[in-house]
């Protein structure tokens, strides 16, 4: 083994984006009555970088004004640095293969081992049903300001981080249970 005197852990990595933008969902709504939803449509975004470990279902967020390079490079130095400060546990990070995970130009912390999923296999990730979750509070709302479209994925995110069992029932993916239960 390489690392024999590390604890690994396997996390996954998505980034999903939020915005102006409304996102309309299915709605009840009393017979013969449609429900009417007021929107605007405005085209300004954050994104929220999503890290979750499925056996445990600890997550960390980090929402950011983009996707490219550097803010990659940031948001995983932050993750290192808050799930292991000691640099003492390898951090298997199993991500997609957007242009900014695969970058030569990355540089990696230590302690983390970036894994990529098979190209365009989005439903492979357990990552993905988180930023669905993360999407829900904004639902049929017309939102003004970014500011109000990042307080509501922020206490989205404060509630998940708060509850690891729902995150897992989310995010531990029986081909994931197969990876662990062979360590």
């Amino acid at each position: 083994m390489a690392y024999p005197e590390k604890q690994v852990r396997l996390w996954v990595q998505d980034e999903g984006r939020f915005g102006l933008k409304p996102i309309l969902k299915r709605l009840w709504a009393l017979r013969g009555k449609r429900p009417v939803i007021a929107q605007r449509r405005k085209y300004q975004w954050l994104y929220a970088y999503i890290f979750v470990e499925p056996q445990t279902g600890q997550s960390e967020f980090l929402l950011l004004p983009s996707v490219n390079l550097q803010l990659m490079q940031l948001a995983l130095e932050e993750f290192s640095r808050t799930v292991d400060p000691d640099g003492k546990q390898l951090l298997v990070l199993l991500l997609d293969q957007a242009g900014w995970h695969v970058s030569r130009k990355l540089k990696v912390p230590a302690n983390i081992f970036l894994m990529p999923f098979p190209a365009y296999t989005p439903e492979l990730s357990p990552a993905e049903p988180m930023v669905l979750k993360l999407k829900l509070p904004l639902a049929n709302k017309g939102l003004e300001k970014i500011q109000d479209v990042e307080s509501l994925i922020t206490a989205e995110c404060i509630r998940l981080k708060n509850h690891p069992q729902e995150v897992k029932s989310l995010t531990l993916f029986p081909w994931i249970r197969n990876v662990l239960n062979s360590f």
